[in-house]
């Protein structure tokens, strides 16, 4: 059965941890461990743990490997095996000390933190201390400081309501779609007389104030611009009386709608655009028309395959039902949201703030200031809270993902690739295999296992929320989230 993945969540490159520390392998085992240990319940909270290291609990170990290296060590003047244990000690003894020692703390705040049944926020972070000497073994004192994770309670039942909507395919919408297949499957013209949608096809050279070709200026032939692209009435009225061979003026700067790619129509960077002098004629080869498919049987098939279509009124049909739900996940994000925003509301509790402060300057790969981390914490307080109710919202549900299901999961997934490029499926068991090889990826796995559980708890909520849904179409949608961000 698999962990859910909200277990840890990214804020700004870090991680927050809410149950469990993140180190490999298993609590349940540990190397060595030390007897004392005691704690100092700071608040409800933060908790403070010491940990007291005794000659008693790493000697031995540290015996058995400096023997070790004495075994393995080649020293000039000594036969193997017959090096002294002082020369052993005085090169290796210090820094086999340490690591055992560390070796010991880590296992043990680990076993305590297991033992004692501690959820805990971030990681323990050691207090710091003056200098310990290592030179002379004896007994070290050190703390830990930890954060804990506050306990609370979630409500959720049919008489809290959050608000959804179904987003529809309006008549507009549908009218794009069908322009936008008809477009694709379509032939292409050569029209007698241009239109501002046509593709005009020519050669752009560079030339100067007389019309001169610029001596080693910039030449792009065989290029192509739609008449629409032009930005005055003025210029695609000219542009659409032009005649094969005609030379039409044009300025970088000034001819082409805002935001056009000039530099890339040119074939050139910005800089080299830049350099020139923002002239060029623009000579007419041939003017080509997209002239959409015509609705017939023929057209059907070749979009939905043979006999699934006959109609345009049956084409619509369809279009309807595959936009809707392309709509879905749309939708689905917006009623989570409300979800978020109702049990943020809703549920009250503490954090150990300073301590996530703290922890967070020194969580992630490189530090981060005080000033960055206080910067943000409005959102990274509020992430992590939902987080944990997510997770509470989990235990509350019994949710859980199995192996099964990931594998499923990614299998649906490379189904859809395919589908979505127009390929035939592979048979069951190679998709299944592609999709255990995709699992091994730790990343992907925990992906994938992110999006299984995001699946479960949409149905969760829309089970025992009441859900207060209503119809709107994909611009009033955007306007509704426009308005709310």
């Amino acid at each position: 059965m698999q962990t859910r993945r909200a277990l840890h969540k990214s804020v700004k490159g870090k991680m927050l941890l809410t149950f469990a520390p993140p180190f490999t392998g298993s609590f349940a085992t540990f190397n060595s461990t030390v007897m004392n240990i005691s704690k100092n319940e700071v608040d409800a909270l933060n908790l403070l743990v010491n940990i007291e290291i005794t000659p008693e609990d790493y000697q031995t170990k540290v015996s058995n490997v400096l023997e070790n290296y004495r075994k393995r060590a080649n020293i000039p003047g000594f036969r193997p095996g017959k090096v002294p244990m002082g020369l052993i000690k005085k090169q290796y003894g210090k820094a086999v000390l340490i690591e055992e020692i560390n070796n010991l703390l880590q296992d043990s705040i680990y076993k305590y933190i297991t033992d004692e049944k501690l959820n805990i926020l971030g990681n323990p972070m050691p207090v710091e201390q003056p200098d310990l000497d290592f030179d002379t073994a004896g007994s070290y004192n050190f703390q830990f400081e930890l954060g804990l994770s506050p306990e609370f309670e979630v409500s959720i039942s049919k008489k809290n309501k959050v608000k959804a909507v179904k987003v529809v395919a309006d008549k507009k919408v549908l009218d794009t779609y069908v322009e936008d297949i008809r477009n694709r499957y379509g032939k292409m013209s050569s029209p007698e007389t241009p239109e501002v949608s046509d593709m005009f096809h020519g050669t752009f050279t560079e030339v100067d104030a007389e019309g001169a070709a610029v001596e080693g200026g910039i030449v792009k032939e065989d290029t192509q611009i739609m008449g629409s692209n032009l930005k005055t009435k003025k210029a695609q009225g000219e542009w659409c009386k032009a005649a094969t061979g005609d030379v039409l003026p044009v300025e970088a700067a000034k001819s082409f709608v805002k935001g056009y790619n000039v530099a890339g129509l040119l074939g050139v960077t910005d800089a080299q655009l830049e350099a020139s002098n923002g002239l060029f004629h623009f000579e007419l080869k041939s003017v080509a028309r997209m002239e959409p498919a015509e609705m017939n049987q023929e057209f059907f098939d070749k979009v939905y395959g043979e006999g699934v279509v006959t109609s345009e009124a049956e084409m619509r049909s369809k279009m309807k039902e595959e936009a809707e739900r392309m709509y879905m996940n749309e939708s689905d994000q917006y009623f989570l949201n409300n979800v978020a925003e109702y049990l943020l509301d809703k549920t009250k509790f503490d954090l150990p703030v300073a301590f996530l402060k703290k922890w967070m300057q020194t969580a992630g790969e490189k530090p981060v200031s005080a000033e960055e981390i206080e910067a943000d914490w409005e959102k990274t307080e509020r992430g992590l809270r939902y987080q944990l109710i997510e997770n509470k919202v989990i235990q509350l549900g019994e949710i859980s993902v199995s192996q099964e299901e990931l594998v499923d999961h990614t299998v649906d997934m490379v189904k859809a690739q395919f589908q979505q490029y127009g390929q035939q499926a592979m048979d069951d068991e190679m998709l299944k295999g592609i999709a255990e090889n995709a699992l091994k990826n730790e990343e992907e796995a925990r992906r994938i296992n992110d999006q299984v559980y995001n699946a479960k708890l949409l149905s969760y909520y829309k089970e025992n929320f009441k859900v207060d849904e209503k119809e709107v179409t994909y611009d009033e949608f955007i306007k509704l989230v426009t308005e709310k961000a």
